[in-house]
């Protein structure tokens, strides 16, 4: 039953994430429909990110006391409400407002899912149960993403979000039928959930989260204007590089968990980061070879989702009694991390030449690298701090 009920999970977080996703692929689409520039129809991005991190992390919050299972239907419910939204948009503030609900809802609906999938699994087992709803996340590039560009070139855009309102509805009966019921958190005042922010170790490894995301939403939220300016590429053969990159990072999420299984987060984190940071440097000089791009984004994606179900694997293990907290503090920083990227990004397209970003995001990745090797040192020096003392 367990294994079921985490699959079902997961495709509640391939929803939501082909909701978040998809204004990529269609970003110059959206922008001649509704007659705004594309730096402008890129803050849908960054606003959705924004907003996610509020989702994720006062919802998360002020919803802790509450029944789980409920907390855990109504963010999807309400998720639904916002694709409703965004088919009826006809202007640009419309389809913002829509962006807002589905965001907000979706980032409660990540975390409480992630923490769900753990509670369900055996210990053994509960990298692999997140990295399977983290997969979800990831499906949603593999599938969603492409597929909504796809057929955004053929029929009207908003029907993307018609279609993933009805799949989610389906998923949502399944859930309800299907979810065991988990009772609420003990209340904690705010003041005392924050003190887990002056745990250095756990900090840095937030800070990696906000420059991994960073760097990699610099390039992914202007992908489709990267590609078609850099490359020459038409719609199709952006579709066709974002299954590419969604396939492998599909490969990349579900190898993470295997990785953080087998062989623990450290060496899982450290290895992807290097390669994902090498990934974005490379695409800079194989952006004219189309062969060449398609390469680099495959190694991209494996790289990038890689370090997630790690990096959430080792955070939740610096404080294993506040996982939730420390779950809604990695998704919202990682809104953060996108709100940026997307912002800065829509500034140095603005300012520049677009082919900029690839290099730039690399750095940002490098920055990520340097973040978790302070936390892992921090976290060595706490466990042989401890050891002494015991003996």
């Amino acid at each position: 039953m367990n294994r079921v009920t985490i699959y079902l999970l997961a495709f509640g977080a391939f929803v939501t994430g082909t909701a978040e996703f998809v204004v990529s692929g269609i970003l110059e689409i959206i922008a001649d429909d509704l007659d705004v520039s594309i730096s402008l129809a890129g803050q849908l991005i960054t606003m959705y990110s924004l907003s996610y991190a509020l989702g994720a992390l006062v919802l998360v919050m002020l919803t802790a006391t509450f029944e789980r299972k409920k907390v855990l239907l109504f963010s999807l419910a309400i998720f639904i409400a916002g694709n409703v939204i965004a088919f009826f948009s006809s202007t640009y503030l419309f389809l913002l407002v829509s962006r807002i609900v589905m965001a907000m809802s979706g980032g409660l609906y990540i975390v409480v899912a992630t923490n769900y999938a753990a509670q369900l699994a055996s210990p053994e087992k509960r990298g692999s149960a997140m990295a399977t709803v983290i997969t979800g996340f990831t499906v949603s590039l593999v599938l969603g993403v492409p597929v909504g560009t796809f057929v955004s070139a053929f029929i009207d855009w908003r029907y993307v979000y018609l279609f993933i309102a009805l799949v989610t509805v389906v998923n949502l009966y399944f859930l309800y039928l299907r979810v065991p019921k988990m009772k609420g958190n003990p209340a904690t005042p705010l003041r005392q959930q924050l003190l887990i922010l002056k745990d250095r170790k756990l900090v840095s490894g937030l800070m990696t989260t906000i420059f991994w995301i960073l760097g990699y939403t610099m390039v992914f939220a202007y992908i489709a204007p990267f590609l078609s300016e850099g490359a020459g590429f038409s719609i199709e053969k952006i579709s066709t590089a974002l299954f590419v990159l969604g396939v492998f990072a599909f490969i990349g999420s579900r190898f993470g968990g295997f990785a953080v299984d087998k062989w623990g987060p450290k060496r899982t984190i450290i290895i992807s980061l290097l390669l994902h940071a090498a990934a974005l440097f490379l695409l800079t000089f194989t952006i004219q070879s189309t062969v060449a791009v398609l390469i680099t984004m495959m190694m991209w994606g494996v790289a990038a989702w890689t370090t997630t179900p790690a990096k959430q694997f080792y955070l939740i293990s610096l404080k294993p009694g506040s996982s939730e907290i420390v779950l809604s503090f990695n998704t919202a920083l990682m809104n953060v991390g996108m709100t940026i990227g997307a912002g800065l990004g829509g500034v140095i397209i603005q300012y520049t030449s677009i082919l900029h970003i690839s290099w730039i995001s690399g750095f940002m990745v490098l920055l990520a690298l340097g973040a978790i090797l302070f936390s892992f040192q921090a976290n060595e020096q706490r466990v042989k701090t401890e050891g002494k003392i015991s003996c």
